[in-house]
């Protein structure tokens, strides 16, 4: 083969590679400033159970947000019943309606802004589909009263960086006396380690524009200045507990701490919470072990696979709550990976061109 015929293909399978590339398309959609706030979250269950870890990312403007979410679950049974979820929801307010992303499939959904209706055809939850976390045993009837309640915060005078972020660390000790009718008491307490960092203008304006869009979507906000001592999630988790054995008005006052967060300067990045409970109000009545009730397991596939799943999930809940014995009933933690105000393109904001819509109301 002469020298030009090899310089020929040399030259051919150059511009072949080069053709084999991917075009990279420019964003040339206008630039605005929008909030972009990243939450991690780590959740170790009440008492163990259904440990799950999630990641949440916003992007936000005062008329439309784009959320991104990782949820999965950590536990031996939540992993295998949950696995491992993510999703993008888009909500433009300007348009009155939403977009729910599937970036694997690159497909998506249409839906008014206030969310998709539930629809007829969807088949209800089998008994064994999803498993409740514990609640509080009790004895039956019984309810407690707030007797005194004490909130403790002391600057440690710890700093650390986190994520970037200078902070300045802080100890909250929150005790409440339970007392039930027959004048037992247990005691509630609540331990949290906070980190936090200065109000900077960029966290400011971070968070001004995220109420700015929770103000146009529901027309109010929380009080400004007003801090949640918990965590949302976890406050639901502990009302959830706590429902059955006190009042609707004392299950509020026991999720609130007033103006004691007012001692606490800064903006939280990290938030770790233990919270236990000890003691014998509304202890539940002894009684006698019942016998082992046995199994009955249907010889269908489906049978076989719903009683299966049902007695590894009591036996993973007994194992469960054996291992967290003389634990926190409930550990959570909430880091925040970034806060700040950027310019960003109008694109992230809508659906991409070669998605395909597979559902409009």
């Amino acid at each position: 083969m002469s020298r030009n015929s090899l310089c020929t293909i040399a030259v051919a399978a150059a511009l072949a590679g080069c053709a084999a590339k991917p075009v990279v398309v420019a964003d040339d959609s206008p630039l605005h400033p929008t909030a972009v706030i990243e939450r991690h979250v780590v959740n170790n269950g009440i008492k163990g159970f259904f440990p799950t870890e999630s990641t949440e990312l916003g992007y936000v403007r005062s008329n439309m947000r784009r959320d991104e979410s990782m949820f999965k679950g950590t536990g031996t049974f939540s992993g295998y019943l949950i696995g491992s979820k993510s999703g993008i929801r888009i909500s433009r307010i300007d348009r009155n309606l939403q977009w729910l992303l599937d970036t694997e499939k690159q497909e998506y959904s249409e839906c008014p802004l206030k969310g998709c209706a539930e629809t007829s055809k969807r088949a209800a939850p089998k008994q064994n589909d999803t498993q409740q976390p514990p609640k509080a045993r009790h004895e039956s009837g019984c309810t407690m009263s707030i007797a005194h309640t004490s909130f403790t915060v002391k600057a440690t005078g710890q700093k650390k960086t986190i994520n970037g972020f200078d902070t300045d660390g802080y100890q909250v000790a929150w005790v409440v006396k339970l007392r039930d009718n027959a004048a037992r008491n247990s005691t509630s307490t609540l331990n949290m380690d906070i980190w936090t960092t200065p109000m900077s203008r960029s966290i400011r304006d971070a968070l001004n524009m995220e109420e700015a869009y929770a103000r146009a979507f529901a027309g109010a906000v929380a009080p400004a200045g007003k801090q949640q001592i918990l965590p949302s999630d976890a406050a639901k988790l502990i009302a959830a507990y706590m429902a059955s054995t006190l009042k609707q008005a004392d299950l509020k006052a026991f999720l609130d701490a007033g103006r004691q967060m007012e001692k606490i300067r800064g903006y939280p990045i990290s938030t770790h919470l233990a919270w236990s409970m000890d003691g014998n109000a509304c202890a539940p009545k002894e009684t006698r072990e019942e016998p082992a009730r046995q199994e009955s397991i249907s010889a269908s596939p489906q049978g076989l696979v719903s009683g299966l799943t049902g007695m590894f999930a009591k036996q993973k809940t007994e194992e469960t709550m054996k291992a967290a014995e003389g634990e926190p009933i409930l550990s959570f933690t909430v880091e925040v990976k970034s806060l700040k105000l950027d310019q960003l393109h109008d694109s992230l904001f809508t659906v991409p061109a070669d998605y395909r819509l597979v559902s409009k109301p």
